[in-house]
């Protein structure tokens, strides 16, 4: 997470909130707390997230940090954008809905791989950082095979790809208080923990 000199400020904390706060939606989904029927809602709320989630991939690509900022592009497009209009063309097919489920598993499966390639680069950040990008690359494929197989809200691996994304979002929410505490108090109040990887 190099950086270069700049005038802006990271936009790292509020992509991770916006994440989080998503990741609740997700969670509550995912687990069955809400119907399916509220799947044109949350596709609203992802794509709203990843306007915010990829300006903020941007202005940390043009601060210089390869690695946040290419997360965030990446998880904007796929998971929110994507992931947000998927949704809704999928409910949108209404007896073909099942096949593209099934397509988007697929598609979910690459970002559960994209995720995976991420973990040598954030080890070499932090510990936690790595248990929890491990923690969603785990929960994506999750969905995508639960979107393969036909997927059922609230049982089996969609509900335990809602825990452990709900899991993800509140660490988001931590990292992303860390990263304002500490650039406010100009001192480290907060900890991410050291690298695994050197």
């Amino acid at each position: 997470m190099s950086e270069v000199k700049t005038n802006w400020a990271m936009g790292a904390p509020a992509a991770l909130y916006v994440i989080g706060a998503a990741c609740f939606g997700l969670f509550a989904l995912l687990t069955g707390l809400v119907p399916g029927t509220a799947i044109p809602v949350m596709a609203v709320w992802l794509i709203a997230a990843a306007v915010a989630i990829f300006i903020c991939g941007i202005i940390d690509l043009a601060r210089g940090d390869l690695l946040l900022g290419t997360m965030f592009v990446v998880f904007a497009a796929l998971i929110f954008l994507g992931g947000g209009l998927s949704f809704n063309a999928t409910l949108a097919l209404g007896e073909g809905m099942l096949a593209g489920f099934a397509l988007s598993g697929w598609v979910w499966l690459g970002i559960g791989i994209i995720v995976l390639l991420f973990l040598p680069s954030v080890g070499r950040v932090s510990w936690s950082l790595f248990l929890f990008v491990l923690v969603l690359a785990v929960a994506v494929i999750m969905v995508a095979l639960g979107f393969i197989s036909g997927p059922v809200l609230g049982t089996g691996l969609m509900l335990w790809a809602g825990i452990l994304i709900g899991l993800f979002g509140l660490y988001t929410l931590y990292v992303g208080t860390v990263f304002v505490l500490n650039t406010v108090a100009g001192a480290p109040k907060l900890a991410i923990g050291g690298p695994i990887f050197k």
